[in-house]
């Protein structure tokens, strides 16, 4: 072989190079499509979602769940699909609450990383209808991980929220309870996602934990346990329990939340 055709050849890209640029063609001209277009196709009742408007790669659209409404926009990761992966900076905004963060879908997953923001009383009483103080919940670089099969894994972050006089509705009155500073730190319990809140202190105050969708469990079910620590803060609860013993625990479905 000539020096010629080994220079030539040499220059001349393999086809692995080709496929792969490709591939980088289409998934550009495919994150230019309107966004509207795509949703129209892929879920064309999907009841959380309206007013789309910009292109897969970057968008927002007006988004809506239960009493509260907003708008969300996002930002798409186009490495990600190199690893047959949908990811995206998504920004979650309604009346003062704000979160932001990194949403990835892969097989049978969704992995949330980085999420930080507030959700202010406002929105708070839009979800559950009580009278909340003014503190805001706080996320602090919130992520997880949840599998179809696994439920969650890759826990970690945290949550506050300053405290103050609530008032809630119980048999009929209204119960008022003036709690402290909670603080909220997220883990995994076997499959369980775990809030473990306790206050400046450190002390046990309740425990959260949010179970996956599993056989013969059609959503998601949320176990509420409240110490006796926290329900001295009730005005009217007059319990004899040692502070950190779990007093009442409840468990019902996490869409059923916002009707209490």
């Amino acid at each position: 072989m000539s020096l010629a055709a080994q220079v030539n050849r040499k220059d001349t890209p393999g086809w692995r190079w080709l496929v792969f640029a490709c591939i980088l063609v289409v998934v550009f001209v495919l994150l230019q499509l309107p966004a509207a277009w795509i949703l129209a196709r892929i879920a064309p009742n999907h009841p959380y979602l309206d007013n789309v408007s910009g292109n897969i790669w970057h968008g927002q659209g007006d988004w809506h769940y239960q009493n509260v409404q907003g708008v969300v926009t996002w930002q798409v990761r186009p490495w990600m699909l190199l690893l047959f992966r949908a990811s995206a900076s998504v920004e979650l905004t309604a009346g003062d609450a704000h979160l932001d963060g990194v949403v990835t879908y892969g097989r049978h997953r969704i992995q949330v990383d980085g999420l930080r923001g507030r959700i202010d009383p406002e929105t708070l009483r839009a979800v559950m209808p009580w009278q909340w103080p003014a503190s805001p919940v706080v996320f602090h670089d919130v992520a997880f991980t949840l599998q179809d099969t696994q439920g969650f894994a890759d826990v970690g972050g945290a949550l506050s929220w300053g405290g103050g006089l609530l008032a809630y509705p119980n048999a009929g009155h209204m119960e008022r309870a003036n709690l402290p500073l909670l603080l909220g730190t997220l883990s995994t319990d076997k499959d369980r996602l775990h809030l473990a809140l306790t206050n400046e202190q450190k002390e046990r105050m309740a425990d959260l934990y949010l179970s996956p969708q599993a056989a013969g469990q059609p959503q998601m079910m949320l176990d509420v346990q409240l110490t006796q620590r926290l329900l001295q803060n009730v005005a009217s609860y007059h319990g004899q329990a040692g502070l950190d013993t779990a007093v009442v625990s409840s468990r019902q479905p996490l869409s059923s939340v916002g009707s209490l």
